[in-house]
């Protein structure tokens, strides 16, 4: 294929897009879209690279372009963290490290939340689309293979891999937002184009650039497109219609060219050179950032404090771009010969992934690790990573591990507060022979509506006969709690409210490690405090006066005086400012036996209404 000046442009733009985006910078709401084009032209290339004769020399190909740069900055950012970072956030940039040798990194970061969420320390989270990318590279051989049988089964594919792609991302956005199968229409939207509106790659429809430049304004337009990458549904969501509308204008770009007065404009040609930096640029640009803005127990800082900083930031991103595409990315080059010399990265890799933590033992002290060790303490995967996949419908999931149809079941229903007593919780229920239910969604009853004669209809249907709630401070009405407390009674229900527990304004490990480090103050609250923040809402559930409604208050067994944020040996009770850790729900180990002891005894309701 000849060079192709429009398609540096096209990554110039988009590698500019993702840059802003991540320095979060205010007009560029929607600059992640910029990978969708990266997709759309690696799909374009890959068609025009790839020779079923020469399979080798294609895969060498690829892994020269790729594998010496993605190594590098991995291996550096690795050394980096262990010196720069605390044990918790170090662990994860060890395990995303580990994720990223073998081109995985997609897969990690959906075994976490979403890539829009920063709780996090997610110092590699930009890797994702390369294990996206490296993985369609694999798939190259075989779709090749499948298309030359029958030209029907490159449209079919597109549709069901679009179709597919936007069905999850109404159930599961992370989901679709991650894994490879549902972006494979992307990739081949660009096959499509190279195979059937070029001729190998070269603009054969000059006529027609007008529609390039059209659609390249649209992809210039990213910034203004209204798009919620958290979102449920294909609309709003994503990738959803609009990734498919700037994957459109993509490929009419690579099909048609844009018109030379374009290429040849001094914004065109600095677009160019950034589309000749711009793998560095991506690799480089999002470490350099959240190293550089980096708070211990912070989670994925982007947002630069003052001005001076991103200039800073640009300023050092430029530099470690262009020594990374000077002296890695163009120099290093893979062969027979060299390919054992190669290997030593992601060897080197493994090898201080594993020595890390050792280093850092050393270097921090015994109750530094203990605060450090809050991000591993606690309950994750509120109903596990793939119900809302295997399961689209489920409402509630069995949380207890030994399920027993006579048994009596309690759903628990509640937000992430919720989600943070689970486990201890469905531990005391299993020693007390009691099946416990976790209503899947992460906000029950916070949007009112419906919810609660659905909630009411899945304990009738689970045979469930008593639902505990739990919800942090003034997440949800009393007014829905009452009206799910009188459909609960005319079924003889028992409903039990567990008081919030007591919450701060910062990170507890986060205040922790500052007492410890530099004797700053801890944070305070008095049982008076915690009482005086709750006691209005604590009033009105005192009026819901049905004799199926419990309230278990929870200040005195946290707050003596004061209310206490780690154990008398320095474990936290938080992994942040309100959730708690594994530790911190011991601490409701008798309350919850209380709770669900009483379901043993509970008497026929009597119904007031």
């Amino acid at each position: 294929m000849n060079y192709r000046k429009d398609i540096q442009i096209l990554r110039g733009v988009s590698v500019l897009l993702v840059v802003l985006f991540h320095l979060e910078i205010g007009f560029v709401k929607s600059g992640f879209l910029g990978v969708d084009v990266f997709f759309v032209i690696s799909g374009f290339l890959m068609a025009i690279l790839y020779d079923s004769n020469k399979k080798f020399d294609f895969f060498l190909r690829r892994a020269n372009r790729l594998l010496p740069a993605y190594y590098v900055v991995i291996l550096f950012v690795l050394i980096a963290s262990i010196f720069i970072t605390t044990p918790n956030d170090f662990n994860q940039v060890q395990n995303q490290s580990i994720f990223s040798v073998f081109f995985l990194s997609n897969v990690g970061y959906f075994l976490q939340n979403s890539y829009f969420s920063k709780v996090e320390f997610n110092l590699l989270l930009n890797l994702w689309s390369l294990g996206v990318e490296i993985q369609f590279y694999l798939l190259v051989p075989f779709l090749f293979f499948i298309f030359g049988r029958n030209k029907i089964i490159l449209p079919l594919v597109i549709f069901l891999s679009l179709l597919l792609c936007f069905f999850i991302v109404g159930i599961s956005p992370k989901t679709s937002f991650y894994m490879m199968p549902f972006r494979l229409w992307e990739f081949l939207i660009g096959y499509t184009v190279a195979s059937y509106l070029t001729n190998n790659g070269v603009v054969k429809y000059t006529v027609y650039s007008w529609l390039g430049a059209l659609a390249l304004i649209i992809i210039i337009a990213i910034p203004f497109m209204n798009v919620d990458g958290q979102s449920y549904g294909f609309i709003f969501g994503h990738p959803g219609l609009y990734a498919l509308f700037v994957s459109l204008a993509t490929g009419v770009v690579l099909a048609f060219g844009v018109p030379r007065l374009i290429e040849d404009s001094k914004i065109g040609t600095i677009l160019e050179v950034m589309g000749k930096y711009s793998y560095s640029v991506y690799l480089v640009h999002f470490p350099v950032i959240v190293l550089f803005l980096y708070k211990p127990f912070s989670g994925t800082v982007l947002k630069a404090g003052h001005n001076y900083q991103v200039v800073a930031l640009i300023a050092l991103i430029a530099l470690l771009s262009f020594f990374m595409h000077r002296f890695i990315e163009t120099s290093i080059r893979l062969s027979r010969k060299n390919f054992i010399k190669i290997s030593i990265l992601p060897l080197a890799i493994i090898f201080f992934s594993l020595i890390g933590p050792q280093i850092q033992k050393i270097k921090f002290s015994e109750k530094e690790m203990m605060i450090s060790q809050a991000w591993e303490d606690r309950s994750v995967y509120r109903c596990g990573k793939l119900i809302k996949i295997m399961e689209p419908k489920a409402f509630s999931c069995l949380i207890t591990h030994h399920p027993t149809k006579d048994l009596k079941s309690i759903l628990l229903v509640g937000n992430s507060h919720a989600d943070s007593i689970k486990t201890t919780f469905a531990s005391v229920a299993d020693s007390l022979n009691v099946n416990v239910y976790l209503i899947v969604q992460n906000d029950p009853l916070m949007q009112g509506g419906s919810e609660p004669e659905r909630i009411i209809s899945e304990a009738i249907s689970k045979s469930i006969n008593t639902i505990v709630l739990h919800y942090s401070p003034k997440a949800v009405k009393v007014s829905t709690i009452e009206r799910l407390v009188k459909l609960a009674n005319v079924h003889n229900i028992m409903v039990t409210f567990i008081m919030p527990v007591p919450t701060w304004q910062e990170s507890i490990p986060k205040k922790l490690w500052e007492n410890l480090e530099n004797n700053a103050p801890l944070p305070q609250q008095s049982i008076a405090d915690y009482n005086r923040a709750n006691q209005l809402f604590y009033n009105d559930l005192l009026n819901i006066t049905y004799r199926n409604f419990k309230i278990y208050p929870v200040g005195d067994i946290f707050c003596n005086e004061y209310c206490q944020v780690a154990s008398e040996v320095g474990k936290p009770f938080y992994f942040d400012n309100g959730h708690l850790t594994l530790t911190g729900s011991e601490v409701l180990h008798s309350l919850f036996y209380n709770i669900i002891n009483d379901t043993s005894h509970l008497a026929t309701v009597i119904d007031e209404t």
